[in-house]
C-alpha cells in the first residue's frame, strides 16, 4: 500500500526524500510557518500597504489557522482600494498566497475570515522529522550571551522555600535558552558580604573559640543558622558585643587575616549545604557572590560621579532614576559604606561591560522588581546598556503559601527549610509508588519497581519532579498555595500524570516488539481526527518555546505539557495502536514522536522520566 492513497511509487520515494532533506533541520513554529505565508499573500494582493499578517489558532471546526487581515484592510483602505465588503478582501488575500504543500484547504467565509487546513502529508512529515533525531530549535533572534542572575541564597542561613522559585525557574531558564542555541552563563549571587558576618565571626568566636585551628570544631549549616540568630539578638542587646562585631567587620573589608579565615570557612560550611540541594535539584550555577565585586565599587563610583550621574544627597551618593522610582539609587551610603546598591551596580557593570553580556535575566520575588528596574535606567544612563542591542529582564515572581494564603511556614512560625520540602514530596511519592505496585499485584498485572532500592530511586525522581511542576506550572508572578496532594495527584494536572503518560508509551513500545530506531517513519500518515489533533499538538512544540524566549513565562511549557498527555489519552481511547492492521507501525511513529517531544521537555524542566512505573 503505498504512503499516501492513491499515490504511485514515485510520488511515495519524492515524500521520502522529501523527509530525509529536512530529518536534521531544527524545529520550526508552525504559527511563524503560517504567518510567513500569509505575509507573502498580503505583499502580493496589497503592495502598497505594509501590514504584518494576523493569525490566530482557528476552531477546529474550520480549520487549524485564521488569517483576521481582511477587516481592519477593510475599515482602513477598502475605500481606496475598491472593495465593497472585507469578503473580497479576504479573496484577494487568498489567492495571493504562494504554491505551498503547507496548507490543503484555503476557506473564505463570508465575514471576510480565512480559515487554513495544513495538509496532512505535510503534517506527517513534520511529525516524521522528530523520530530517530535530537529535536532542535534555533531562536530567529539569532544566538546571544546570556547571563542569567538566579538562586542567590545568604551564606550562613540554610536554603528555604522561598529559594525554591528563583533556583528552579531559573534552572529550566537556563536550560530552554541553551537548548535555543544561546551561550549561557548561570550565575549564583549569593550573599556572601556585608555587616551580619562581623558579628557571626565575633560569635562564633566565643562558642567556638578553636574552629580556625581545628579544636574546637565546625558547625554544620543547621548551626549557623541558628547562630546567625542568636549572633543577631546579642548584637541588638549587647553593646559590647556590637562594637567587637563592627571591628570584625572593618577588619575582614580591610583583608585582616583572622576574619577572612573565618568568613571563608563560614562560606565552605554553607556550600557544600547548598550544593547538597543543588545536586538534588539538578541546578547547575557558578557562585559569584556579593564579595565579588568589592573592588569594582569605588572607582566605578568615582567614574560616575565625574560623569554627573552620581551625585551628593543628605550625605550619600546617589543616582536619581525619575522614570522608575521617586528615591534613588545609592552607590554610597551615609555612612561612606557599600550596600546592595552598590554591589548591583557594580554587577550589572561587569555583565554588560566585561562580560559582554547580550541579554541579562534577573529572577527574584516581586518585592524587588522596582530596584532591578531603577538598575537597569542607571545602566540606560551610564552607557551600559543600550537596548534593544542589549536586552535586561527581571523575571519577577510571587510568594509560595500556605493554606491560609500567608506565607508558607512551619505550624511553629518558622520558614520552611527547602531540604525539609523536598524529603517530605519524596516520602510521600515513595507512598504513591508502594500503592501502585500494589495495585498492580493485586490485579495480576506486571508490576515494576518491587524492589525496595528501585522504589526509592524512583521516588526520588517522582518527588522532585512534582515539586518543580507544580511550581512551574503557575503562572510565575502570582502566588500560589503550596499543596502536597495537588502536587501528587496522579489524574490531575501534574508530574505524576505526565510520569504515567510517558511510561505508558514505553510500555506499548516494549508489547510491539520493534526497536523505536527501527521503525519505519516513512509510513507514518495521518488520517484518523484523533490522529491529526496529536500532530498538530506535537508540532506545536516549537511555537511554545518561541512565546516563552518573548515573555520568560514558563508555565507556557507546563500548559502545552499537559494538553498534550490529554490530547494523548484522546488518540489512545479512538486509535488502537497494537492493531493489526497498516495503521500499525504508523502509530507506533506517532507514539515515539510523541515520547521525544515528552523527554525533551522534561528534560527542559529539569527532570527525567520514569521508564516503568
Amino acid at each position: 500500500k503505498s504512503w499516501i492513497r492513491g499515490r504511485d511509487l514515485g510520488a511515495r520515494a519524492s515524500q521520502v526524500a522529501l523527509w530525509q532533506a529536512e530529518a536534521m533541520a531544527p524545529m520550526k513554529p508552525v504559527l511563524s510557518e503560517v504567518t510567513s505565508l500569509f505575509n507573502q499573500a498580503l505583499r502580493s494582493a496589497f503592495p502598497s500597504i505594509q501590514e504584518e499578517a494576523k493569525i490566530i489558532k482557528g476552531n477546529p471546526k474550520f480549520g487549524d489557522y485564521q488569517c483576521n487581515n481582511a477587516m481592519g484592510l477593510f475599515r482602513d483602505h477598502g475605500k481606496t482600494l475598491g472593495f465593497a465588503q472585507p469578503v473580497g478582501l479576504a479573496e484577494a488575500i487568498k489567492k495571493g498566497l504562494p504554491a505551498n504543500d503547507v496548507f490543503s484547504d484555503v476557506v473564505v467565509s463570508p465575514q471576510g475570515f480565512v480559515t487554513v487546513k495544513l495538509n496532512d502529508s505535510w503534517l506527517s512529515r513534520q511529525v516524521g522529522n522528530i523520530v530517530g533525531h535530537e529535536i532542535e530549535y534555533a531562536d530567529t533572534a539569532g544566538a546571544k550571551r546570556v547571563v542569567v542572575d538566579f538562586s542567590s541564597p545568604n551564606i550562613a542561613k540554610e536554603m528555604h522555600v522561598g529559594h525554591l522559585r528563583s533556583s528552579i525557574l531559573g534552572e529550566t531558564l537556563c536550560r530552554i535558552l541553551e537548548f535555543c542555541g544561546h551561550e549561557v552563563h548561570r550565575l549564583n549571587h549569593v550573599g556572601d558580604w556585608g555587616t551580619q558576618f562581623g558579628m557571626l565571626i565575633e560569635f562564633m568566636k566565643e562558642v567556638y573559640p578553636g574552629f580556625l585551628e581545628g579544636t574546637g570544631g565546625m558547625p554544620d549549616v543547621s548551626d549557623l543558622n541558628s547562630f546567625y540568630k542568636a549572633a543577631k539578638k546579642r548584637f541588638d542587646e549587647d553593646e559590647d558585643f556590637k562594637k567587637k562585631s563592627q571591628e570584625a567587620v572593618v577588619d575582614l573589608q580591610g583583608g585582616g587575616k583572622f576574619a577572612r579565615t573565618a568568613w571563608q570557612r563560614i562560606c565552605d560550611v554553607s556550600r557544600k549545604s547548598f550544593n547538597e540541594i543543588y545536586e538534588r535539584l539538578e541546578v547547575r550555577a557558578e557562585e559569584r557572590g556579593e564579595s565579588f565585586y568589592n573592588d569594582m565599587i569605588p572607582p566605578l563610583v568615582e567614574e560616575l560621579k565625574a560623569r554627573g550621574l552620581c551625585v551628593e544627597s543628605k550625605g550619600a551618593m546617589c543616582i536619581f532614576c525619575p522614570g522608575v522610582a521617586d528615591i534613588p539609587l545609592m552607590a554610597v551610603k551615609g555612612d561612606g559604606g557599600f550596600g546592595y546598591d552598590s554591589t548591583d551596580l557594580a554587577a550589572i557593570y561587569h555583565r554588560l561591560f566585561i562580560m559582554r553580556a547580550d541579554w541579562i535575566v534577573y529572577l527574584t520575588d516581586l518585592g524587588q522588581e522596582t530596584h532591578f528596574h531603577m538598575i537597569f535606567d542607571a545602566a540606560v544612563q551610564a552607557g551600559w546598556h543600550r537596548p534593544p542591542v542589549t536586552r535586561l529582564d527581571h523575571m519577577g515572581f510571587g510568594v509560595v503559601q500556605g493554606e491560609d494564603k500567608k506565607r508558607f511556614k512551619t505550624r511553629s512560625g518558622e520558614t520552611v527549610k527547602l531540604v525539609d520540602l523536598l524529603d517530605e514530596a519524596v516520602l510521600r511519592a515513595a507512598q504513591e509508588i508502594e500503592s501502585r505496585v500494589k495495585t498492580q499485584d493485586e490485579a495480576g498485572t506486571e508490576a515494576f519497581l518491587k524492589d525496595p532500592k528501585d522504589q526509592q530511586d524512583a521516588a526520588e525522581k517522582l518527588g522532585i519532579a512534582a515539586i518543580r511542576y507544580f511550581d512551574m506550572k503557575q503562572n510565575r508572578t502570582s502566588n500560589y498555595v503550596f499543596n502536597y496532594d495537588k502536587m501528587l495527584d496522579p489524574k490531575g494536572n501534574s508530574a505524576v500524570f505526565l510520569f504515567y503518560a510517558y511510561a505508558r508509551i514505553r510500555a506499548i513500545q516494549r508489547k510491539s516488539a520493534v526497536e523505536p530506531e527501527k521503525l519505519p517513519v516513512s509510513e507514518l500518515r495521518v488520517e484518523h481526527p484523533a490522529e491529526r489533533e496529536l500532530a498538530l499538538k506535537l508540532l506545536q512544540f516549537p511555537d511554545t518555546i518561541e512565546a516563552i524566549l518573548e515573555d520568560l513565562h514558563l508555565h507556557r511549557l507546563t500548559e502545552y505539557l499537559w494538553e498534550l498527555c490529554n490530547v494523548l489519552t484522546g488518540f489512545y481511547t479512538n486509535c488502537k495502536v497494537l492493531c493489526d492492521g497498516p495503521e500499525r507501525n504508523s502509530r507506533l511513529v506517532l507514539c515515539e514522536a510523541t515520547r521525544a517531544v515528552l523527554s525533551k521537555s522534561f528534560d527542559l524542566l529539569g527532570f527525567k522520566p520514569l521508564e516503568r512505573i
